[in-house]
């Protein structure tokens, strides 16, 4: 591989907005939930600077008109990291906001919701210990007289899907279908940066890009947005 020298240019200067500038913006949201999330886009814009501003020349003392943005692979990776923090913080907002919906609302809550934090599991309680028999073309099935009932089990929120949370948000009116299928399509996107999917999206000629990127932004601040006027409603 080619030696480069790397460097910042055009600008060299970043100034970085505090914690509780970004927080305020997630103030709806808890406390601890909204720190978490001010930090990661604390660190998203830095980044989207750096990638703005990051240059390689060939040359070890290059001039102004020596340095070039970077490409292919390498920024393509500053661009994957991004996505998979955008959607990171889509998810947590939703999770936050949902969670407490369904707390709110108990047995009340909208089914799509309580899917998302509720496991529904078949139980069989055995009757009787005589076995009964059962003609059923083209065989005959045999087995023990049981009670069958459901039993609701909570989720750990590490159980909790995106997909779920996602389905949910449009059930319940944070946002309408075509905003979901954005959020959809960042949590494919996600889903598409381990390494068997990359395989996949990069023999499609989908390699991750500067518009994706922004595309993960836009959907970040617009849930944003929802989120708050669902919430302030």
């Amino acid at each position: 591989m080619a030696e480069r020298t790397i460097g910042v240019y055009p600008s060299n200067r970043y100034k970085f907005r505090t914690n509780a500038a970004y927080r305020a913006l997630w103030v709806f949201l808890p406390r601890p939930r909204a720190k978490i999330i001010a930090e990661q886009l604390t660190y998203l814009d830095f980044h989207e600077w750096l990638m703005d501003n990051l240059r390689h020349a060939s040359d070890t003392d290059p001039t102004d008109d020596d340095w070039s943005p970077l490409v292919f692979s390498v920024a393509e990776g500053f661009y994957k990291t991004d996505v998979l923090l955008y959607a990171s913080v889509c998810e947590a907002a939703l999770y936050s906001v949902l969670h407490s919906h369904y707390i709110a609302e108990g047995d009340l809550a909208n089914q799509a919701v309580k899917d998302c934090f509720v496991r529904v599991e078949d139980r069989f309680h055995q009757v009787c210990g005589h076995e009964a028999s059962l003609a059923l073309h083209p065989q005959t099935v045999t087995g023990h007289l049981c009670l069958h009932f459901t039993h609701e089990a909570p989720l750990s929120s590490s159980d909790v899907k995106f997909i779920s949370l996602i389905r949910a948000g449009e059930a319940i009116r944070i946002y309408d279908t075509a905003f979901r299928r954005r959020l959809d399509n960042l949590r494919e996107d996600r889903n598409s940066i381990h390494l068997a999917k990359q395989i996949e999206r990069n023999n499609q000629l989908r390699a991750f890009q500067d518009e994706d990127r922004a595309k993960a932004k836009k959907t970040t601040e617009d849930l944003r947005i929802a989120l708050h006027a669902f919430v302030t409603q």
